[in-house]
């Protein structure tokens, strides 16, 4: 399977399911979703830690999975999202 064709199975009207996704394709995803590029955000991520990481070096961050939970919940709230932690149903 794709995981383009992976990335369309797990889109809710309600909310998205993130556990088969990589860093990178979250990340591309909200921005896609956002009309924002990869490096306005890198942009916009440095206004808000104080850090001057170059645009470059974010991108491979992202591509080496290497994003912390820290910077996650600051781009989320960049873009205006939240992170919900919710209990998976049993299945049977």
């Amino acid at each position: 399977m794709t995981n383009l064709l992976r990335l369309v199975k797990l889109i809710y009207n309600i909310g998205m399911i993130i556990n088969d996704l990589n860093d990178f394709q979250l990340i591309k995803y909200l921005l896609n979703k956002e009309y924002m590029l990869q490096k306005d955000l890198s942009d916009k991520l440095n206004e808000k830690t104080g850090k001057t990481t170059k645009p470059g070096n974010f991108s491979a961050k992202l591509k080496r999975e290497y994003l912390t939970y820290r910077e996650l919940r600051q781009i989320c709230d960049i873009l205006g999202y939240d992170l919900i932690i919710q209990k998976r149903e049993k299945t049977t």
